[in-house]
């Protein structure tokens, strides 16, 4: 019997013109089973293969699906949120194409359905990851939740499902860094892990590995923290007031000692005092560029070049936002 809820299924597309056809059929044939009114939004962030052109082929065989097509590549986190932007579903699920299984998609929408308004993915394994990577990681984690109190998951993924509440509260916060594990955490709403083994249908073509995940791990503590520029300030200010204490041991030099170096009490308060007030004008800087840093991001997200949809969008025409013919809008 299918479940009387509308599912919306989000998925970044990049360079999978090679799985693309599989994870659509797999994914359509799910919620078409399971469900009685669904839509599949695939957005493509700017990819440089035929991706766009194997799913345009496919709006014409398989219903419900909506392909966005972004103006470049903007980023995976940035492709979700134009998805979530877009949405009109009770739940939304955010799957990756190369790695999250279709079949858990009912799963993680029972979990939403039972009263949980995140439910996310985690990975059950981390075998595929080098030593390396795994000690830094680790480490991230800890530091994150100890120190900056972000309450990140170890080893959770994109895959997750998302009630209508948990998904409007989201799309308010426009963050051009975002980061979805985090920021469904943020907004504050019953959450949940979905332990899971993901299925690979091929490899990830964006950049991956150590640097790549180092290259993410600052992004996300410098955007979502000042903890790191409150350091700086704080080690500047121990700065400045260590030259000030240096000050005092030169003028006291001076004062009680005869056989002072010519040249040296000068030259050493000359440093002593432009090493001070250079600290106390970084304290400042620091600060103050941490209060601008959490205010200057006002430009758009994303730019949307066109949307596609198949025949008919929805499965249950007594539904709102019918879509009769396919069409291609050109923004």
């Amino acid at each position: 019997m299918k479940v009387d809820r509308f599912v919306s299924v989000i998925a970044p597309l990049y360079n999978v013109e090679k799985i693309i056809a599989l994870y659509i059929k797999d994914t359509v044939d799910v919620l078409n089973k399971h469900f009685t009114n669904f839509e599949l939004v695939l957005v493509d962030d700017g990819s440089q293969d035929n991706t766009v052109d194997v799913v345009t082929s496919l709006l014409k065989q398989y219903e419900g699906i909506r392909l966005i097509r972004l103006s470049r590549e903007f980023g995976e986190e940035i492709a979700i949120t134009a998805g979530l932007d877009t949405v009109i579903g009770d739940f939304t699920i955010v799957m990756l194409p190369h790695m999250d299984p279709a079949n858990k998609i009912p799963e993680l929408v029972k979990q939403c359905i039972d009263g949980t308004d995140v439910v996310f993915g985690v990975r059950r394994t981390t075998k595929d990851k080098g030593w390396l990577t795994l000690k830094a990681t680790a480490l991230f984690f800890w530091y994150c939740n100890k120190i900056l109190k972000l309450n990140l998951t170890e080893n959770a993924t994109q895959f997750r499902c998302m009630s209508r509440q948990a998904v409007n509260a989201i799309i308010q916060i426009k963050d051009s860094s975002q980061y979805l594990r985090l920021t469904s955490s943020f907004v504050g709403y019953t959450r949940k892990a979905f332990i899971y083994d993901p299925v690979y249908l091929g490899k990830s073509s964006r950049e991956t590995g150590f640097i790549a995940s180092f290259k993410q791990a600052q992004t996300i503590i410098m955007e979502n923290s000042v903890h790191p520029l409150r350091f700086v300030s704080w080690l500047g200010l121990f700065a400045a007031i260590s030259n000030l204490f240096y000050i005092g041991y030169i003028i006291a030099v001076y004062t009680f000692k005869d056989d002072v170096m010519a040249g040296w009490t000068t030259l050493s308060l000359q440093n002593g005092s432009q090493f001070f007030f250079i600290a106390i004008i970084l304290t400042a800087l620091c600060e103050y560029t941490g209060r601008v840093l959490n205010r200057l991001q006002n430009r758009p997200l994303y730019h949307q070049m066109s949307e596609r949809n198949s025949n008919i969008l929805l499965v249950n025409r007594d539904r709102h936002n019918i879509v009769e013919n396919s069409e291609s809008k050109d923004l």
